[in-house]
């Protein structure tokens, strides 16, 4: 039996890139969506090409999501958890977002921990948006979520969908310092990667209902957006013997925009 890896949003801008590395490594895979329709899609061409695939079709913040997961992985042993799924400001509110890209990613994380193998790792995204909080007050909101003194300073934040992605990133951020001890107690590291502006569906959307993130997009020194599988290809190398000493940081994946910002 090979060694499993699980792709949450695997249908999406950075999730199918991911998948399509690690099929090509000879990884069995367990694709999540909540798009079933994209995710049976991508599991057949992957079958296509010989790669052993599962899939998980649901929402991840669902409160049974994990127990799933766990059903579907089964008895196989746990190589990395690529973990792209997320909501954009333009998707969803402030409350409905921080549930999906931080909660659900918490339960996840905890869930999964006694499932891998030594010399896993488990990636999760970030986002160049969670470095933008610069009010000391939200930081220290975020500090106590992440360190389990609640949920309320951030809550109280949280007045805009914009804000609520921006935190939950950052609180992402946290959770994988958070967790490295826990997780390296298991000889197994924990990541995360924080996109720039990358040529995603998610994106374009993002975009076209913001003109200061154009306006941002015409900063990045690289002059051009990334793409999925520039960051695909980051999480393929942090999954590999290559970065066997790294673990508990983000990884800037950005153009060099944050750089540039100075930050």
């Amino acid at each position: 039996m090979s060694a499993t890896v699980i792709i949450t949003g695997a249908a999406g801008g950075m999730g199918r890139p991911a998948a399509t590395r690690f099929a090509a490594q000879g990884y069995s895979l367990l694709l999540c969506d909540v798009n079933a329709e994209r995710l049976a899609a991508l599991a057949s061409e992957l079958r296509a090409g010989g790669t052993e695939v599962s899939t998980l079709a649901g929402d991840i913040s669902a409160p049974e999501f994990p127990q799933q997961l766990l059903d579907a992985l089964g008895d196989a042993p746990l190589f990395a958890l690529v973990h792209t799924a997320g909501l954009s400001p333009t998707m969803a509110e402030a409350p409905r977002i921080l549930e999906v890209n931080y909660f659900a990613t918490e339960r996840l994380v905890a869930a999964l921990l006694p499932r891998f193998e030594a010399g896993g790792c488990a990636v999760l995204i970030s986002s160049m948006s969670a470095y933008l909080l610069g009010d000391p007050a939200m930081v220290s909101a975020v500090q106590d979520l992440v360190a389990g003194k609640g949920r309320e300073g951030v809550d109280g934040h949280a007045t805009n969908p914009g804000m609520g992605y921006t935190l939950s990133k950052r609180a992402v951020i946290g959770l994988v310092g958070r967790e490295a001890a826990a997780y390296g107690e298991r000889g197994v590291r924990i990541v995360s990667i924080a996109p720039g502006f990358i040529d995603t569906e998610m994106s374009r959307a993002e975009a076209k209902a913001s003109e200061q993130m154009v306006r941002m997009m015409g900063m990045t020194p690289l002059g051009r957006l990334g793409v999925g599988d520039e960051i695909a290809s980051v999480a393929e190398f942090l999954c590999s013997p290559a970065a066997s000493y790294v673990s508990g940081c983000d990884i800037k994946v950005d153009g060099g925009i944050m750089g540039r910002l100075g930050i």
